[in-house]
Formats: C-alpha cells, structure tokens, sequence
C-alpha cells in the first residue's frame, strides 16, 4: 500500500521531496507518548527509505515532572528533547520546536495521536507550490474510528467566526483537481512550511496556553496571501480529550477558549460592520450569561481587554502587509463544499475507517 502510494506521487508533475521535522509538545504525556510515539516512529523510518530523504523527531517537554525527558533517553535515542524550564503553554512550546527544527516542513503533532506508514508524503507533495503554507492531515477518533478533522469551512454571523463546520472527501482516490481547501490547519496533525511559519511570527503566544492559536495562525497565514490544504488521504488518529481535560476543569478551558476567542476576532475582523457586529454581540453575551449565572464569560473579557493595546498593535503590523480580508477567504473556501466528491460532515454522514500498519 505505502509502495503504491509512493509511486502516485513520484508520477505527478512535480513533487516536493524534503527532511521533514516532527514537533511534539508535551507536558507530563509521558504515558500518551509511550502509546503513540512508535508510530510516530515507523512513519518517519518509512518516509525515509520511500524517499531517501531524513526526518527528525522532537519532543518538547513543558516542564514535564513525570519522567519524560529521562524515558526518552533511555528507549528512544533517536528522539532528540528539550525541556522548558517553567510551563509556558502550548504555542511557546511549539515555537520552541520550530526553532530547533533542521528541516524545511514541520509537521507539528499533539502527543495523543498515532499515525501510519503512509501519513506523511501525500502532506509533502503539496508543497511544491511556493504560497502553500500549511496542510492538514485528516482526523480519525482512536477509539471509535469515526472521521472529526477533515476541510474547516468558516462563517460570520453577527460578528463572530463559527469554526465548526466540516466537509470531508469521500473517495479520496477518486477526488482530483486543484488541492483541497480549509481554513486551518490544527496544530496537533499538521505540515508547515517552516521558513513560512517563523517569517509571520510563529504561533502568537498570546494564546498560551491553549485554545485558538493554531485558527489565528492559519487565519493570518490567509490574509498574507498564502494557502493552507486539506490532504484527505493523510489520516492520523487522534485520543480526544486526553491532554487538556484531565488537566484543567471545565470552566477554566471555557474561560480560555472564550478569551481567545475574542482576541482571534479583535485581531482579524476587517470592517468597521464586522467588528461592530462582534461588540454588539458580544454585549448580548455577557448579559445574557450574567442573567443565568455563568461567569466564565465575563471572565474571559476581562483578562481579553488586559491585552488591547497589544492587539491593536498587531492589527496595525498585519494590515500592513494583508492581501486578503477575513471575508474573502471565508468565501473562497466555502466554494469547496460544492466541488464533486466533498460532503458535509456530522455525525450522520461521518465514516469510519480502520487504521493501516
């Protein structure tokens, strides 16, 4: 099947063939990574002798206090580790990866999620055009093997960004034509161009510690002028839940996705309408989960407007250099969702699989 497929890709016009450097945040997963690292292991061992080309592997311990960095060393030597000092979050984490990164794409990947032999190249050959910045893999639960990540297709309504919507490729095989589009690109299962990535900035680690950044990352990536893909015939297989929830309690990841939400739209809306519809909302919000009872809104806004100035800041920068409005490239990957071959994911239409070694 892996031979197979890498003949379909030596055939096309062009292929982009490259060392690929795999970014693993973790904070106290040493128990995830023992599950899920020795696929992680096998995909790059099989990109490389597909290809002859290297892969390296990096695991970035957030201040880990659960044995990760000493495990590694002692059963995966070929894993290169470093540890931060203090925990810094998500998207500092990252960055840090990157940064020690000695190849072209990065393919950064949450420590719960295994992948196959064949994950990697169809991601690689995307890159052969130069304004692709990122491509996604496509996202199977673990445990019940029913597709969740595919095509990110986004809408405004009265003045927030709704990012749930999904579209998937029934036959991948059979699907061809220009690349699949979606609106980012999850940095748990996703290849990066790195030299892309470092050059807007990296993620912004405003969003620490989690929640948003890798949408605002992809949405700034848009407006830049560049492209992120969907890659339907990548598949990885993702453990939901594993990392954030035994970790913090409800109303803190609410308050926290509910912050950086807010800074994800004040940082992107483009017009004077947009970001007057948002307010008007967002005041309706607030009264309305005061008048229930739920603060974690309120919360969020508070510590939101802490960080204003910073935002209107970066707002400034990245208009400078905008090709594109948030609405543009709303529309453009809304056209998607029509093309032969897609379908709209829910629960109804949702496919299982089955994992490939």
């Amino acid at each position: 099947m892996l031979q197979d497929q890498a003949n379909q890709l030596r055939m096309a016009s062009k292929i982009f063939q490259c060392g690929i450097s795999i970014v693993i945040p973790s904070w106290n997963g040493r128990q995830l990574l023992e599950k899920y690292l020795p696929s992680v292991i096998e995909a790059a061992t099989a990109y490389e002798n597909l290809f002859h080309q290297e892969t390296e592997i990096i695991v970035v311990d957030d201040a880990c206090n659960d044995g990760t960095c000493a495990w590694l060393s002692a059963h995966h030597a070929r894993v290169r580790t470093v540890a931060n000092e203090r925990n810094l979050g998500f998207a500092p984490t990252v960055n840090r990866g990157v940064r020690m990164a000695r190849h072209p794409l990065v393919y950064l990947l949450n420590n719960d999620v295994a992948i196959e032999p064949g994950t990697l190249p169809p991601l690689t050959a995307h890159f052969d055009k130069p304004g692709v910045f990122a491509v996604a893999s496509q996202v199977y639960d673990y445990d019940t093997g029913v597709l969740r990540g595919a095509g990110q297709v986004g809408q405004l309504r009265r003045g927030f960004l709704g990012i749930h919507r999904r579209y998937f490729v029934a036959d991948p095989a059979q699907a061809s034509g220009a690349p699949w589009l979606t609106l980012f690109a999850t940095g748990g299962s996703a290849m990066f161009d790195r030299e892309k990535l470092l050059a807007l900035g990296g993620v912004d680690e405003t969003f620490a510690p989690f929640g948003w950044e890798d949408v605002e990352l992809s949405i700034r990536a848009w407006k830049r002028g560049f492209e992120v893909h969907y890659e339907p015939q990548s598949r990885v297989w993702h453990q939901f839940s594993s990392t954030i929830a035994p970790k913090f309690s409800r109303r803190e990841v609410r308050t926290i996705y509910e912050r950086n939400r807010l800074l994800a739209h004040w940082l992107h809306l483009d017009s004077s309408t947009e970001i007057a519809a948002n307010a008007f909302s967002l005041g309706t919000k607030l009264f309305a989960s005061a008048f229930v009872g739920r603060w974690e809104l309120w919360s969020a806004t508070t510590q939101a407007l802490k960080l204003a100035n910073e935002i209107r800041v970066k707002r400034r920068e990245y208009a400078s250099t905008q090709q594109r409005t948030l609405s543009d490239v709303l529309r453009q990957i809304a056209g998607q969702t029509y093309r032969a071959g897609a379908a709209i994911l829910d629960d109804v239409s949702a496919p299982k699989a089955e994992r490939r070694s």
